[in-house]
């Protein structure tokens, strides 16, 4: 496999599931090198064969973790195992199998992986087929038992009842590590969800366990990964993403860790929810500059308005002291939401004044505008979540 075919794959199959990373420089590479190695902390040099005489940069602001490293040590070992058939035509199907590969390494051990492997397949079948019309929607978790249950799980996916007795938010069937169905379970509410979409909280929180890993099938064909009670892997738009929480939360930049944790938390909610929405945290220095992109009427407060009228009713916290919900619902609505460095909310459901032929959609130029004061984010009506820093992505989720 030449440079560029390695580039090009990596770009397609591996930079969407690591957030804020890109392909860097192509340098020599000596056989001695090792498949994946560090740079620098935040420099990752990856080859595709250890014989190869090169390696490409995989760069991003912010150092590495260990667990992002092994990340893309499995999925550049995985890929040395099929690169020898790079020529045939089924090559492509191989390297997209590669992503559900490395998550069953990744995330259960060796105990459950090719349950967690073929499960995850299930799943990214299931979310093109409807039943009676409509989206399937499923929830399967695995609890590490052996010899636990009477029924196999390629038994159950053969029947039509499958479709629907796990509804995907907090009923879902449970099977062991070797396959073995044993309970259709109904979770509790949990008294607090962090670092997953908060109406799939109930099934993050059952994955307090070590050896306990659900996935889920939304109605829009989304496959949802948890573990360690927290959203770890999805499949959006056709491409699996890791959700690296914390790294992305240090990225946010502005505001205290509280604050950026709950735009981020909300932002996850908006996107899973479909609605879209557009939300800034303004720098200390430059809140005040704000006045010349908003409309006065619209800040809450100055009660000119019915909405910043009941917003000044809803709104008494600051920002991540609100309800998660209400925070859900407010950065829903038409327009951008506007928080100070300490999480007061100034205004929401706001236009945003735009240089005059901006391109891209209403929201990501009211975020371009908005992240000269700060950070802005941009959540499509179609899931993806873009971070903006003086009109620079730094992050897409």
């Amino acid at each position: 496999m030449d440079r560029g075919e390695f580039r090009a794959l990596l770009e397609e199959h591996f930079v969407p599931m690591l957030a804020g990373t890109a392909l860097g420089r192509t340098r020599p590479s000596q056989s001695n090198h090792q498949l994946v190695a560090y740079g620098n902390p935040c420099t990752i040099l990856m080859k595709p064969v250890r014989t190869a005489e090169y390696r490409v940069e995989l760069v991003r602001s912010q150092p590495f973790t260990s667990d992002e490293k092994r990340l893309v040590l499995l999925f550049v070992e995985e890929l040395e195992q099929v690169v020898i058939h790079s020529d045939a035509p089924y090559f492509r199907d191989l390297v997209t199998s590669i992503p559900r590969r490395v998550i069953s390494s990744l995330l259960p051990g060796t105990r459950g992986r090719t349950t967690l492997e073929s499960a995850i397949q299930k799943f990214e079948e299931l979310a093109s087929q409807t039943y009676e019309g409509r989206p399937v929607v499923a929830a399967l978790g695995m609890t590490g038992s052996i010899g636990h249950g009477p029924i196999r799980l390629a038994d159950l996916w053969r029947e039509d009842f499958s479709r629907v007795l796990s509804n995907g938010f907090d009923s879902m069937y449970l099977c062991g590590s070797d396959g073995k169905v044993f309970n259709l379970a109904c979770l509790p509410e949990p008294p607090s969800v962090e670092f997953s979409p908060h109406r799939l909280g109930s099934v993050a929180a059952w994955c307090h366990k070590q050896r306990r890993v659900a996935i889920v099938l939304n109605r829009n064909g989304e496959v949802l990964i948890f573990k360690d009670q927290k959203l770890q892997f999805a499949k959006r738009r056709g491409a699996w993403r890791y959700y690296a929480h914390d790294s992305v939360v240090g990225r946010l930049g502005v505001g205290n860790k509280r604050l950026r944790r709950a735009v981020y938390e909300s932002c996850l909610d908006v996107s899973f929810s479909r609605t879209g929405g557009c939300v800034a945290i303004l720098s200390q220095k430059k809140a005040k500059r704000v006045q010349k992109l908003l409309a006065e009427r619209d800040l809450i407060t100055g009660l000119h308005q019915t909405r910043t009228k009941l917003l000044s009713c809803a709104v008494t916290k600051p920002f991540h002291r609100l309800d998660r919900r209400l925070r859900q619902q407010i950065l829903s609505m038409d327009g951008a939401t506007v928080l100070s460095h300490k999480g007061k909310v100034m205004t929401a459901g706001s236009i945003v004044r735009v240089p005059g032929g901006s391109t891209g959609g209403g929201r990501k130029a009211a975020a371009l505008q908005l992240s000269k004061l700060g950070l802005a984010i941009k959540i499509s009506a179609d899931g993806p979540i873009t971070g903006f820093r003086n009109r620079e992505a730094i992050f897409v989720l």
